[in-house]
């Protein structure tokens, strides 16, 4: 995957415009913009010490464009000065960026970007008086990000949701919500912190699903999050309104089997034959609580030895988290599950009888 590096650097001065990029074809593209932060954006997340202090930075990110245009697997490629703030700050940034997908054959694929941002020096430092517009710094907002849902919307309620006109003319969108955190993990109150694009009623339809969330309060400190406010991405991905299957994005797993659930579906056919290593896959649909359900055999090999069926069987040790980070339904879509089976050695360990079994009782 070829990475590219945007042509555009942030800063609190005007956004330059980004450049024009030739494509290779008529129906090829490279990512680009929907949406720059603006230079707001850029204040609400710049370092607190930096900004009383007076002093400017920069950082460069590099992400992967999915195919509905959000920013996943970001990471920090440099930052100067080093230890300043200024690479994490692009990060909480990162999560307002809009795109377009990058096309091949008229069809989006995903693509690498590196994105430097520049965050130049203040005309003064602010000290003490002015604090940095950062949600997490205004009394009452802490904010939480990339939670985990317990409850969340299914592919078939986003799309009910899907705005009518957007529908129509088969255009994604993406928003972020801000949204307070009930005692009872549901949310409240939310506002749109980014819409892309506008004039479709994307936001006003996000804020209809918010309802459907809840998440647990409780940290693994014993901290609650309760009162605190959730950073909640939705996407509403073009692809999926004619399919019969549902776009989901990126999945991830909470949940999957350890060597001991792997070995006890060992069918009888490979333990006769001593054969351990075996490739299956499978499809499944995704259950309320993102487990794997209906699943059923595409491939194994070898074949014939029952290792499909032994797949199917695994299933049930697969759990996934129901809303992406890239803001996507999980519950009703359906996934793919490769599974590999080594279990030669662990095989050979557990028939071999230990040092004890092995001496002659007296």
């Amino acid at each position: 995957m070829k990475i590219r590096q945007l042509p555009v650097i942030l800063s609190v001065a005007p956004l330059l415009a980004a450049a024009m990029v030739a494509t290779a074809g008529a129906q090829d593209r490279a990512a680009d913009w929907v949406r720059r932060p603006t230079s707001d954006d850029l204040l609400a997340v710049w370092p607190a010490k930096a900004l009383q202090e007076g002093y400017g930075g920069n950082a460069t990110l590099a992400c992967i464009v999915t195919l509905q245009g959000v920013l996943r697997d970001c990471r920090v490629e440099s930052e100067t000065p080093a230890g300043g703030g200024f690479g994490s700050a692009a990060l909480i940034l990162s999560r307002q960026f809009s795109m377009r997908p990058a096309m091949k054959d008229g069809a989006p694929v995903e693509s690498q970007v590196r994105i430097p941002i520049n965050f130049p020096k203040p005309g003064r430092a602010t000290g003490s008086h002015i604090r940095p517009s950062t949600a997490s710094d205004l009394p009452g907002r802490t904010v939480y990000r990339q939670l985990r849902w317990r409850k969340a919307p299914t592919f078939a309620e986003v799309l009910a949701a899907y705005p009518g006109k957007a529908k129509a003319d088969k255009v994604g969108g993406a928003v972020t919500l801000g949204c307070r955190i009930g005692r009872d993990g549901r949310l409240s109150a939310c506002e749109i912190v980014r819409e892309a694009p506008e004039r479709y009623g994307f936001g006003v339809a996000a804020r209809r699903l918010a309802p459907l969330f809840e998440t647990a309060v409780e940290r693994a400190d014993g901290q609650s999050i309760a009162g605190g406010y959730a950073h909640l991405n939705v996407t509403f991905a073009a692809a999926s309104i004619e399919t019969q299957d549902p776009v989901i994005g990126r999945p991830e797993w909470v949940s999957l089997p350890n060597i001991e659930d792997m070995s006890a579906v060992v069918p009888e056919a490979a333990k006769a034959q001593k054969a351990f290593k075996a490739r299956a896959v499978i499809n499944c649909q995704v259950g309320a609580s993102g487990e794997l359900e209906t699943c059923g055999v595409q491939s194994e090999e070898p074949a014939g030895l029952g290792y499909g069926d032994a797949a199917v069987a695994l299933s049930r040790r697969f759990k996934l988290a129901i809303w992406t980070d890239e803001g996507l339904p999980i519950v009703g879509g359906k996934v793919r599950v490769p599974i590999r089976f080594d279990l030669d050695d662990y095989m050979r360990a557990a028939s071999t009888p230990s040092a004890a079994e092995a001496v002659p009782a007296r």
